[in-house]
C-alpha cells in the first residue's frame, strides 16, 4: 500500500483502513424506516515525543497528509507515553457471514410484529442493524492484520397499558454470522410476554434481602461493576476502586470473573485495533483481583503484556481500553439449591442503572422480579432497584449455580459503542438493598 514506508519514520505509527456496509431497519407500529449504505475511511495514529497524534478521513486524503497532520498534533506538547512492543506478524481472519438483503430483514420484522400484538399492547417496535466491515491494520513494527467481521443486533420492545399503569417489555438478540441466525419471532414473543406480565405485577418491597440474580443480572453485575473497573486506563489514572488491589481478596472464593474475547459470542475479538491478539483475562479468581484489561499503552505503564483490549467504534475513533465478553464463571451448586431461601427476591433482566468505578457504588433496575418463599418463586414484582457497593456485594455471594447464560449488548464509553456480551449462572447474594 502506498505510503506504508512513511510509518517507520516515527517512534511508533499505525494505519487503519475500513470498508463497511450497513443496513438498518426500524419498525414502529405500522411505520417502517430503512437505511443502508457503504462507507470507507482511513486513520493514522503516531507517537512522537511521548504524545499521540491522530487523524482520520473518509475522502481521498493521502496517507502522507494524514501522517503529517497527526505528527503536528503529537508535537503540540511533549509527554511520557510509550507502548509495549509487539512481534511482527501478518494475519488474515474472517467471520463466516451469510448476508441478508434489506427486503428480507423488513419482511421478517413485519411478520414478527404480529407476534407482539395483544389486547393491552399500545405500541410495538423492532430495530435491526446488520453490518459487515473489512478492516486492515498496519504499523511501524511490521504488523499487518486483515479482518472481515459481521455484526447483527436486534431489539424488540412492547409497551402495554392497563388503566393508568404502563409497562414495557424488551428483548435483544445478536449474531456474528448474519441476520439469518437470529430468532426474530422468539425475541418478539418474549418482549410481549414481559410487558403483559408486568401489568399484573406487584410493587416490590423495600429493605435488605437475600436475592437470586438470573444469568443476565449476574452478567450485568460482572460487566458494569467489575469489567469497567478492570479497564486499565482507569487503573493507571487511579479512577477505579480496583487500583492497588492486584492480588488482594475483594470477594467470596466463589467469585470468578473473566473477560474472554475468544468466546464465540457478540463480543468476539481476534485482534484488537492495535494489532494485538486478544486474549482471555482472569479479572477475579476465587475472590482475588487477578488481572486487568490492557491496551499497549496501559500494558507498558503497568509493566505487563497487552491482552488485546484496545477497541475503537470505527476508523475515525481512537482506540481505548474496552471489554469484550465478560462472564461470571459457573460454580458447582444446582439451580434448585441456589433458590433454597426462606424469604428472598429473584431478580431477572436489566433495565438501566449506574456504577461509580471510583467508589464502587452501583444501582441497577431489574426488568422484573419474583418473590421467593421457601425455595419457590411466587408473586411477580415490578419497579425493583438494587444498590450497594461492589466490594461489599462480592463478599456476600454465597452460592453460585452450575448453569450459564449470556446476553448481547452495546457498551458505551467515551462516546464510543462496542459490541459485547456478558453473562453467568444464577447466584445467591445476601444483604442486598432493595428499593
Amino acid at each position: 500500500m502506498r505510503g506504508m514506508k512513511a510509518l517507520s519514520d516515527f517512534d511508533y505509527a499505525e494505519l487503519r483502513v475500513e470498508n463497511g456496509t450497513e443496513t438498518s431497519v426500524r419498525v414502529i407500529n405500522n411505520e417502517v424506516k430503512t437505511n443502508s449504505g457503504k462507507y470507507k475511511g482511513i486513520s493514522v495514529r503516531v507517537l512522537e515525543n511521548g504524545s499521540w497524534g491522530f487523524a482520520a478521513s473518509n475522502t481521498d486524503t493521502s496517507i502522507s497528509e494524514l501522517l503529517k497532520k497527526a505528527e503536528k498534533l503529537a508535537k503540540l506538547e511533549s509527554g511520557k507515553i510509550s507502548v509495549k512492543k509487539t512481534k511482527k506478524i501478518k494475519r488474515t481472519v474472517k467471520d463466516k457471514i451469510v448476508s441478508s438483503k434489506q427486503e428480507e430483514i423488513v419482511g421478517k420484522l413485519l411478520e414478527a410484529r404480529k407476534h407482539m400484538e395483544g389486547k393491552e399492547i399500545i405500541s410495538k417496535s423492532l430495530a435491526c442493524s446488520d453490518s459487515v466491515v473489512e478492516k486492515e491494520f498496519y504499523n511501524s513494527e511490521g504488523v499487518e492484520i486483515h479482518q472481515k467481521i459481521g455484526y447483527t443486533y436486534l431489539s424488540c420492545s412492547d409497551i402495554a397499558r392497563s388503566g393508568a399503569l404502563v409497562q414495557r417489555g424488551s428483548e435483544t438478540e445478536a449474531s456474528r454470522d448474519g441476520f439469518g441466525k437470529i430468532d426474530v419471532f422468539h425475541a418478539a414473543e418474549v418482549a410481549k410476554e414481559k410487558a403483559e406480565r408486568l401489568l399484573r405485577a406487584e410493587l416490590a418491597p423495600k429493605g435488605v434481602f437475600t436475592v437470586v440474580l438470573d444469568p443476565e443480572m449476574t452478567g450485568v453485575l460482572s460487566h458494569e461493576a467489575i469489567g469497567h473497573a478492570s479497564e486499565a486506563d482507569s487503573i493507571v489514572d487511579r479512577e477505579s476502586i480496583l487500583a492497588n488491589k492486584m492480588g488482594k481478596k475483594i470477594g467470596s472464593e466463589l467469585v470468578n470473573i473473566v473477560d474472554d474475547p475468544t468466546a464465540k459470542n457478540f463480543g468476539l475479538l481476534r485482534y484488537d485495533e492495535e494489532g494485538v491478539k486478544a486474549r482471555k483475562t482472569n479479572l477475579i479468581t476465587k475472590g482475588v483481583v487477578s488481572g486487568f484489561l490492557n491496551s499497549r499503552e496501559t500494558a507498558k505503564e503497568l509493566g505487563v503484556k497487552s491482552n488485546g483490549h484496545a477497541r475503537a467504534a470505527s476508523y475515525d475513533s481512537v482506540p481505548i481500553v474496552r471489554m469484550t465478553n465478560t462472564y461470571f464463571l459457573p460454580g458447582k451448586t444446582s439451580v434448585e439449591d441456589v433458590f433454597d431461601i426462606r424469604k428472598g427476591i429473584y431478580l431477572k433482566g436489566m433495565r438501566g442503572g449506574s456504577v461509580d468505578t471510583f467508589s464502587g457504588g452501583f444501582m441497577f433496575k431489574a426488568e422484573e422480579a419474583q418473590e421467593i418463599k421457601n425455595g419457590e418463586c411466587g408473586a411477580i414484582l415490578r419497579d425493583v432497584t438494587i444498590s450497594g457497593n461492589i466490594l461489599e456485594t462480592l463478599k456476600h455471594v454465597v452460592l453460585v449455580g452450575k448453569d450459564f447464560g449470556t446476553s448481547p449488548g452495546m457498551c458505551g464509553k467515551m462516546g464510543q459503542e462496542a459490541p459485547v456480551s456478558d453473562g453467568g449462572p444464577h447466584i445467591q447474594v445476601k444483604k442486598m438493598k432493595i428499593g
